[in-house]
């Protein structure tokens, strides 16, 4: 079967864009290189994966925000004040992530920049599993005809203007696109000869 993507890496990344292709009626095989999705650095407390702004909106118009929420871990932990709904014009205080470590402060932020928006949940944060997120977004692709194979790391492939072949373990496929969702040491990034961009961590 020729599909029209595959892609590598069954993490939120990967499975989300699955289900947009999907929505978008082209076929789709996710190749996962883990077989059991289970892992112990998934759940609390390496797990736990902060969404907010244009994350919390992707799953509000997909449907899957009010399921998200249900299972939420709320963020700052015990004791900790939940950030709550803001009024309209209203500036926010305190928190407001982080990035690569370095927190950041609501005050730093200037959401005048940012005048078109679409009504939504915007400033609503939720702390989640990353167990949590995959099996939330597998469900929902498999809803949509995603195929997913898990155990099939990808080895390799070879491209030509037509389509891409590839390799994983001792079976080959076949699509039109391939999309390296397969994390920092990505096989496809590197065989395809993409450069990291930026400062390797310290």
């Amino acid at each position: 079967m020729l599909y029209d993507v595959i892609i590598a890496g069954a993490g939120p990344v990967g499975l989300f864009l699955a289900c947009e292709l999907r929505l978008a009626k082209c076929s789709v095989l996710v190749l996962e290189q883990a077989q059991d999705p289970h892992s112990p650095l998934k759940r609390l407390p390496f797990g736990l994966r902060g969404l907010w702004g244009q994350s919390v909106e992707a799953f509000y118009r997909r449907g899957l925000l009010e399921e998200l929420l249900s299972q939420r871990v709320e963020v700052g932990g015990p004791g900790q004040p939940k950030p709550g709904p803001v009024a309209p014009g209203a500036k926010r205080r305190g928190p407001a992530g982080h990035f690569a470590g370095i927190a950041f402060d609501h005050d730093h932020i200037d959401s005048s920049r940012w005048t078109y928006r679409l009504p939504g949940p915007a400033d609503t944060q939720v702390g989640g599993e990353m167990e949590q997120l995959e099996r939330l977004l597998t469900a929902h692709a498999l809803s949509l005809g995603v195929e997913l194979l898990r155990g099939r790391g990808i080895d390799g492939f070879e491209a030509s203007d037509e389509e891409v072949s590839v390799r994983a373990g001792e079976q080959h496929f076949r699509a039109r696109w391939l999309v390296g969702c397969d994390g920092g040491r990505s096989t496809v990034r590197k065989q395809a000869g993409f450069e990291f961009v930026g400062t390797e961590p310290e």
